[in-house]
């Protein structure tokens, strides 16, 4: 570790500001592995030219992020995948461009979206509606929708298009108890997307 441009830099050109000290610069640098040029950074791996990001991987170009992977470009996103140029973002995958959204997947240019999928150049929310606590997880489930072909089905692991979630429901439950509970949704839900 040694003292360069009023920073402390290791042997990958990885950084931390003069207010950190030598040993504490070095425990910093022990928690990186296999990242370079990053800037006061901690515990991530396979990174480069982050700064302020922790526990990332496989990140380029970031910046106070934390618990992401494979993203490029981002700022202050969390938990996130395969982004770039995203910022405020929690819990994305596959994004482009988004800010503010959370639990969203392979979105594009989106803003202040909230479990969205396959979106591009959104920027409001589209309609939901949520159950209430329903079905053999006694949780909610919940629909999102732009238009009737475009509904999206959120329930537990299950994520995908109403008329798939109807037929899960059926191979998986049929006409038990939750099976009425699940088809009594979908029912609701289809006459209000209608």
């Amino acid at each position: 570790m040694e003292f360069k441009d009023n920073r402390w830099v290791d042997e990958n050109n990885n950084s931390w500001n003069n207010d950190f000290s030598a040993e504490l610069a070095t425990l910093k640098s022990a928690t990186l592995k296999d990242c370079y040029n990053c800037l006061d950074c901690s515990d991530c791996y396979n990174c480069s030219g982050c700064s302020d990001c922790s526990y990332c991987s496989h990140c380029s170009h970031c910046s106070h992020c934390s618990d992401c992977s494979h993203c490029s470009d981002c700022s202050h996103c969390s938990h996130c995948s395969y982004c770039s140029h995203c910022s405020s973002c929690y819990h994305c995958s596959d994004c482009s461009h988004c800010s503010h959204c959370s639990h969203c997947s392979h979105c594009s240019h989106c803003s202040g979206c909230y479990h969205c999928y396959h979106c591009a150049d959104y920027t409001a929310n589209p309609a939901r509606y949520t159950s209430k606590k329903i079905g053999s997880r006694g949780a909610q489930t919940t629909v999102y929708w732009l238009t009737k072909e475009s509904a999206w089905v959120v329930c537990g692991c299950f994520k995908g298009s109403l008329e798939a979630f109807e037929s899960v429901v059926e191979k998986t439950h049929g006409d038990s108890n939750h099976g009425m509970e699940y088809k009594k949704y979908i029912a609701q839900v289809k006459s209000l997307i209608a």
